[in-house]
């Protein structure tokens, strides 16, 4: 249960004295949060209290508009645009023929009776994989074999 943007009496038998918000604090150095809003504020009354609350609730609700606006468009995960399923490279057809391709060799090579790994040593050297000959960590696509 979080305690942060929740408005509580700073004396919990003086219920007409002083309120507390304790509000995220950022990690960062340079935020756009105000220092009004960050760490434990506190406030002679509730009424400026719930104003303090509501203006930090309106603050969050134009940052998240501003970072998303920023993100439109963004350009450094080519291949990966927007988190759209068909923009994904895994899901490109040449790389889904190629798993298919590794898996049926895969599939021919253990009813020929070889062993998981020497079928991964074989598979790496047939298709030209970039991928250690040593290696002990086995591609999922192998597991399920």
């Amino acid at each position: 249960m979080s305690n942060h943007n929740k408005i509580r009496l700073v004396d919990k038998n003086n219920h007409s004295g002083k309120n507390k918000i304790l509000f995220s604090t950022p990690q960062t150095k340079h935020t756009n949060i105000p220092k009004e809003f960050r760490g434990l504020q506190i406030y002679n009354n509730r009424s400026l209290a719930e104003e303090a609350l509501k203006k930090r609730k309106k603050l969050t609700k134009v940052l998240d508009e501003k970072r998303a606006k920023s993100m439109q468009g963004n350009q450094r995960a080519i291949g990966n645009q927007g988190g759209e399923k068909s923009n994904l490279i895994q899901f490109s057809p040449e790389v889904q023929s190629l798993k298919n391709n590794k898996i049926k060799r895969a599939k021919e090579l253990y009813q020929e009776g070889y062993k998981k790994s020497e079928i991964l040593r074989i598979i790496i050297k047939q298709f030209k994989l970039e991928r250690n000959l040593n290696s002990r960590s086995w591609p999922k696509w192998l597991s399920n074999i």
